[in-house]
């Protein structure tokens, strides 16, 4: 039942953080991270969430992600990933859709995510970026 318990937390705190990303609410995807939480990006490296996300929900536009899967780590269970399908619009830009994993580190209270290291094939939107 204990396992169970943690589970759904996690999933609940996995939805939260979707529909922040989605809906671009900066407040709302601060809210679902630690303190001095970090962000580890293919494209930006490592940076503090609040400036990542920032620039996200700034440059971004018509967001859209579709939920694949969910994960929980089997050898770290303070791990959980996040696999989905992410469409958006760089502000001036065509939309651009890539596959991600988003591989997160769990507080061990399960009250927020600790870190995020995002993982996708940064060709389809390289051009976004130059």
């Amino acid at each position: 039942m204990k396992n169970l318990i943690r589970s759904e937390a996690i999933q609940r705190l996995c939805l939260k953080y979707l529909s922040a990303l989605e809906q671009g609410d900066l407040e709302a995807l601060k809210a679902v991270f630690t303190e001095g939480a970090r962000v580890y990006s293919p494209i930006f490296g490592e940076c503090q969430v609040d400036d990542f996300y920032s620039y996200v929900t700034k440059a971004t536009e018509e967001r859209h992600l579709e939920l694949k899967n969910i994960m929980q780590g089997v050898m770290n269970p303070n791990q959980v990933a996040i696999y989905m399908t992410y469409t958006r619009t760089i502000k001036g830009k065509e939309p651009a859709t890539i596959n991600t994993v988003d591989i997160f580190d769990l507080a061990t209270d399960l009250s927020g995510f600790s870190s995020v290291a995002i993982i996708y094939d940064t060709a389809p939107v390289k051009s976004d970026f130059n």
